[in-house]
This record gives C-alpha cells, structure tokens and sequence, in this order.
C-alpha cells in the first residue's frame, strides 16, 4: 500500500502526497546498482589475477560512496519530510471544495522536490512549504524559475532579501532612496539583482488618484493635491513579487516615517501611514 493510497485523507493532503510522488519518481533512476554486492564479486575476479590489494581499494571506495550517499539521501527525507509537512500545515484550514480540478504539473512537482531537497535552513523550508501549498491551491501561480532562485540562494542573500521585504510597497515596488541612503548596502543589491529577485535599473511609479497603498503590515494613505505624483523605485522582478509576498515582516517603522516625509515635501501629494 503506498501513502498516498490510504483512506480518510482530506483532499488537500493528497495534493501534497500526489506531488511528492511525482518529486520522488521523476528522480529514480531506471537501473539500481548493488554496490556491496558488485565489489564482492570484483574482489573474486581480481585475487584469480593477483590483485586483490587494488580490488580492496575498490571496495573501499565503493563503501565510503555509499556511506556518503546514505547520509546524504537522510538528510534529504528529513528536509522533505519537513516541507512537504509544512505545506500539509498551511493546508490544514483549507477548504477541499477550493481546491481547483488542476494538479500541480508532473514537471512543476519534479522541479520542486528537486529543487527543495537539499534545504536545510528553517526558515527558507518554510517558504518551500508555501510556495507547494500555493500551487497546490492554484497551479501556475510559482514559476519553475522562482524555485531555481530560491534553490540558488545563499542563506546571507536570503536575508537581505527579507530585509528589502520590510521596506516593500505592494509587494512589488522598493522605493530607490533606500539604495541612494545607505539603507540598502549597494553590494546588497547588487547580488539581490545577481539572483534574479530585483531588477537593476529604477522606474517610476505614477499615482494618478487618491489610494491608500498595502506596504507589509501597514497602509500609505495618498491624497493627491495635483493630478499626478511620480515616486521613483526599483521593481521586483516577478520571481521576486512572488517570494516577496510569502515573507511575512513587519514594516519598518523609519521607513514608514521617510516615505511619508518625502512624499510629502513634494508638495504633490498629502500622504499619512494608517
């Protein structure tokens, strides 16, 4: 019997069972060697020529691979068991009649688990987890080359990233005068660019009504005094809008209180923090 075959699972829990079986199979090589067995039968060819010490070594050899690799494929059920359980979690208050006829794609679900297998981090195994949930809940919504970004990201980058998060205006746009400040090192960005989360060059964002903006745990206020008002900023790239909006900070109240200011000293627009 295999797991995603038992009885009395919820519909979403079996998305989750669905994708890492197509992860684990997409991933199994069609011929299975017996190394243990193959350098036994070497040590018995080698000793009817002499050569026992050189098959010895083969042998030796041939263990430590497969010592090497044990302990590698547990660390990797390990870091599966705990994203894949992640994204059960995220599921669990989910309603099953949500859930879209569409599966996941076999490739989309082979590119995540190869993708998320060696992540070892914690906090980065719980954004694997909302991304499988994610999909699961609306298939294509990840693309395949966001989780080549976040396979690729070293844990340093990763935080930078979440630092950029705190400063985020609908998860989508980096108002530039935190690169022009200091507030984001440029070496930052730069490898943030590199990674293919932010773009390089700047762009403006045009306001041309009064709104009230998400930032990450507040809200920007604009009442336009003049028919339009014009911000500069760097736009995350859609890699970047898609993992930005999983990461859950709060705003950065001296950022908050900058924007404001600045958009204020504009003399365009009236703007205030909700």
């Amino acid at each position: 019997m295999e797991v995603k075959d038992l009885v009395g699972l919820s519909k979403p829990l079996k998305r989750v069972i669905d994708c890492l079986d197509k992860g684990i199979g997409s991933l199994m090589h069609p011929f299975v060697y017996k190394r243990a067995e193959r350098a036994k039968l070497l040590i018995e060819q080698e000793r009817s020529d002499q050569n026992a010490i050189i098959a010895l070594k083969e042998a030796m050899v041939q263990d430590m691979v497969e010592v090497a690799r044990t302990s590698r494929d547990r660390n990797e059920l390990h870091n599966i068991a705990e994203i894949y359980g992640g994204a059960i979690a995220e599921l669990q208050n989910f309603d099953p009649s949500k859930l879209p006829a569409q599966f996941p794609s076999d490739e989309w679900a082979a590119h995540f688990y190869d993708s998320s297998k060696d992540c070892s981090d914690d906090e980065i195994r719980v954004i694997w987890s909302k991304i499988l949930a994610g999909e699961i809940q609306s298939p294509g919504k990840y693309f395949k080359r966001t989780l080549t970004y976040l396979k690729q990201l070293e844990k340093h980058e990763a935080d930078w990233f979440v630092k950029v998060c705190h400063y985020l205006i609908e998860d989508a746009y980096l108002p530039a005068f935190v690169l022009h400040d200091g507030t984001l090192p440029l070496n930052q960005f730069q490898s943030l660019v590199d990674c293919g989360l932010l773009n390089v060059t700047e762009g403006n964002m045009a306001i041309k009504e009064d709104c009230t903006l998400p930032l990450k745990s507040k809200k920007l206020q604009i009442r336009l005094k003049e028919k339009s008002y014009s911000m500069r900023v760097i736009i995350l790239t859609d890699s970047g809008m898609q993992l930005g909006q999983l990461v859950q900070v709060e705003t950065d109240e001296q950022f908050a209180k900058k924007l404001v200011s600045k958009m204020n000293e504009s003399g365009l627009v009236d703007a205030k923090i909700e």
